[in-house]
């Protein structure tokens, strides 16, 4: 078997893991759902465990999912030939690298430029939404003195 072959056996291996793990947390989300369709008012201190639960699990599988969106990348890459092969900038990634994360499509440098840059996005988008908040407070403040400037002219 050609190391192409070996090396798509490995990632299809472990798409299918992926896979199956998506699909039993699915189930246990699911078995975690129904309990809460159903409780009565006295499990309500219950409930807020049961949402840290299946927000843990919502977590594992987007994770998961994305996972699988780089597995699926990495297969098609290694059909191509170009598996190990940085996408960004075409140096050939370590293969203690590929060993740890084999779904890997970006040398260690490019994956820490395009996260800084994810990171920045986030940041940026954060003191946006704070900024906005800030601006909509203040209208409502500006809103509740006007409302009793004419309160008072009314009186």
């Amino acid at each position: 078997m050609s190391e192409k072959d070996e090396k798509l056996k490995e990632l299809a291996q472990l798409r299918e893991k992926a896979m199956s793990e998506i699909a039993r947390l699915r189930e246990e989300l699911q078995t975690e759902v129904e309990p809460a369709l159903s409780a009565d008012d006295d499990a309500a201190a219950d409930m807020a465990a049961d949402i840290y639960e299946r927000g843990k699990i919502i977590s594992l599988i987007n994770n998961l999912e994305t996972k699988l969106h780089s597995l699926d990348r990495a297969i098609s890459m290694a059909e191509q030939g170009t598996y190990g092969i940085c996408e960004k900038c075409g140096v050939q990634i370590p293969e203690e690298r590929l060993k740890i994360m084999p779904e890997t499509t970006h040398c260690v440098r490019c994956a820490s430029e395009m996260e800084r840059g994810i990171r920045r996005v986030s940041l940026l988008s954060l003191a946006r939404e704070a900024r906005e908040q800030r601006s909509y407070a203040s209208e409502d403040e500006d809103n509740e003195d006007y409302q009793q400037d004419t309160d008072d002219l009314e009186d």
